[in-house]
C-alpha cells in the first residue's frame, strides 16, 4: 500500500491459486516505478539512467565541437531526450523539489552542452535564450492538457476512477489531492494519482 509514514499493522499475506504473493517496496507500471511511499526517487534514478544513455548516442550530433545547427541540436532535445526525461511526469510532478530538481539539473547540464555556453552564464539566460521551459513550467503544460481530458474520457473505468467509496459507505467524488503552485501567476495544476488496490 501507498503510505508516507510506517505502519504497525502488517500487511496481510495475499494468494493468488494457493501461492502465497510478497509485498514489494517497488513496482514499474507502464514504465512508470512507484514506490510505497510516492516519492518517485527510484523512478527519477531510473529515468535518470536512460536520460544519459541516450545522450551518449547522441553525443556525436549534439556536442559542443560538431557543425548541427542550434535549432536542429534543440530539436533533437525536445523530441527525443526531454520525453525520456519527462516520462508520466504527469504523475511524478507531485514529487518533492529536491526531486524534481534532480530533472531540472539534467536539463541545464545538456541545454548548456547544446549552446555551448561557458561556465559563467546562468542556467536562467539559456533557457530565455533558446526558449526552452524549466521543468516544472513544462509538467505544469502537460498537466492542463491531461487532466481536462481525464473527465471527458470515454471509457468508463477511468471515468470510475473518479468516484470512489470511503470507509463511511457514501460514494463521492474524488478530490483531486495534490497541486503544483506558480507563485507568479497563483495557478493551480491539479494532479492526483490513479491507482487500484488488490
Amino acid at each position: 500500500m501507498f503510505r508516507k509514514g510506517t505502519s504497525r499493522k502488517g500487511l496481510k499475506t495475499l494468494s493468488f491459486f494457493d501461492v502465497d504473493l510478497t509485498w514489494d517496496k517497488q513496482v514499474k507500471y507502464l514504465g512508470l516505478i512507484l514506490d510505497n511511499k510516492l516519492t518517485f526517487s527510484s523512478h527519477l534514478k531510473y529515468n535518470t539512467e536512460k536520460f544519459w544513455a541516450k545522450v551518449h548516442l547522441l553525443l556525436p550530433l549534439i556536442g559542443r565541437r560538431y557543425s548541427f545547427t542550434l535549432e536542429n541540436k534543440l530539436l533533437l532535445f525536445k523530441q527525443v531526450l526531454r520525453p525520456i526525461l519527462t516520462y508520466a511526469a504527469q504523475i511524478w510532478g507531485l514529487a518533492s523539489f529536491s526531486n524534481r530538481k534532480k530533472a531540472q539539473i539534467l536539463q541545464n547540464k545538456i541545454l548548456r552542452i547544446i549552446a555551448n555556453a561557458s561556465w559563467y552564464v546562468r542556467n536562467s539566460v539559456i533557457h530565455n535564450d533558446l526558449k526552452i521551459q524549466t521543468i516544472d513550467e513544462f509538467i505544469k503544460d502537460l498537466s492542463r492538457n491531461f487532466f481536462p481530458n481525464l473527465v471527458k474520457h470515454t471509457n468508463p473505468t477511468i471515468l470510475n476512477q473518479l468516484n470512489y467509496t470511503h470507509n463511511n459507505g457514501i460514494t463521492q467524488v474524488r478530490a483531486f489531492r495534490h497541486c503544483l503552485i506558480c507563485e507568479n501567476t497563483k495557478i493551480f495544476i491539479y494532479i492526483y494519482i490513479i491507482y487500484t488496490c488488490i
